[in-house]
């Protein structure tokens, strides 16, 4: 059998996969309101949500820091509708922005069962080309309509 012997720097590198930031001192207000952070918030249609959070990373010896990232700009950060706890394509965007590592996300939502998901997010980074990934627990809206 002959094999090929393919000289050093002959292939290209694998790409390095994005760094990833995780959301440290997450904070969540409706209509202003601080709420303690949970993983579900019960809320009312036309609320205005407001999360804010530190993306962190970890510098060469594993301690976190603040990331400096500032993004140019607002972003939009998607929201999916879920129906008998599965995905629906129903999706809306929380107006967002980055500014020296810290995130700020606020926008309202229609009654229904909505979540924050980090896989989503992602894709949504990769669409913008996005230097980074995000690394996130769900957040959950049950918004109900006021009576």
């Amino acid at each position: 059998m002959i094999g090929i012997v393919v000289p050093p720097g002959a292939l290209p590198a694998p790409p390095l996969a994005p760094p990833t930031f995780t959301y440290a001192n997450q904070a969540v207000s409706i209509n202003g309101q601080s709420r303690p952070f949970a993983p579900v918030f019960f809320i009312h249609e036309d609320d205005l949500i407001r999360i804010e959070a530190d993306l962190m990373e970890k510098d060469s010896q594993g301690n976190l820091f603040v990331t400096p990232f500032s993004a140019p700009g607002e972003i939009s950060t998607p929201v999916v509708r879920h129906g008998s706890g599965k995905p629906t394509t129903d999706e809306l965007y929380l107006r967002t922005t980055i500014t020296a590592g810290h995130v700020v996300m606020q926008g309202r939502l229609p009654s229904g069962d909505w979540k924050l998901l980090p896989e989503r997010i992602n894709q949504a980074l990769k669409v913008i080309n996005a230097p980074f990934e995000v690394s996130l627990a769900p957040i959950t809206f049950i918004v109900s309509t006021p009576t």
